[in-house]
């Protein structure tokens, strides 16, 4: 397991150094897409499987994934989410999530795999895509094979993006970014901002 550090100002990085199976890198360069490109870096393994500080696997979160992957075909996966804590704009904003990961198979950063040798052949994380990076390396995977959903492989995560009025500045610039990925293969939006 890797953990990538990307400037974070609590203890983070001490209470992960803590448990011996993680290996803790440092991502001086501030961007979520370069964290998660430090960490691609040093992962092995054929799979590479991703998620987020804020969120709780299953504990067979893994094993679901390695099932998933016994159809040759299929490039990547992912799952969705329960997001915490609740009200009427976060069940809405999970909703989507889930509809979106269910329907067209484009998932989420914190509940995503793909095939290492699909993430090699791709390119990667782009780093020039911050925002919504999970959905361009997704969009990209894809034309390489089939996505699947992983069922009853949600994730427990935080909803804080979605709390008060930055909900819906977070979600129309992500549809604006998401939209110009798919058609321009270019990002609008680099940051979508660092919300405790």
């Amino acid at each position: 397991m890797i953990l990538v550090n990307n400037n974070s100002t609590d203890k983070t990085r001490d209470i992960a150094l803590s448990f011996p199976f993680v290996k803790v890198l440092d991502e001086p360069k501030q961007g979520n897409v370069f964290a998660l490109i430090c960490g691609t870096k040093q992962a092995c393994g054929e799979i590479l499987v991703f998620t987020d500080a804020d969120t709780v696997v299953p504990r067979d979160w893994l094993k679901n994934y390695e099932g998933a992957y016994e159809d040759p075909g299929v490039v990547c996966a992912g799952g969705g989410a329960i997001m915490f804590p609740r009200s009427l704009k976060v069940r809405a904003a999970e909703k989507t999530v889930n509809l979106i990961a269910s329907k067209i198979k484009y998932f989420p950063g914190f509940n995503l795999s793909i095939r290492r040798k699909v993430y090699e052949k791709i390119g990667g994380f782009d780093p020039k895509v911050n925002f919504d990076q999970d959905f361009f390396l997704v969009l990209r995977a894809k034309k390489l094979g089939r996505s699947v959903l992983v069922k009853n492989n949600e994730v427990k995560t935080s909803s804080r993006r979605y709390k008060d009025y930055r909900a819906a500045v977070y979600i129309a610039k992500s549809l604006v970014n998401i939209t110009s990925l798919f058609v321009f293969k270019k990002s609008i939006f680099f940051e979508f901002g660092n919300i405790r």
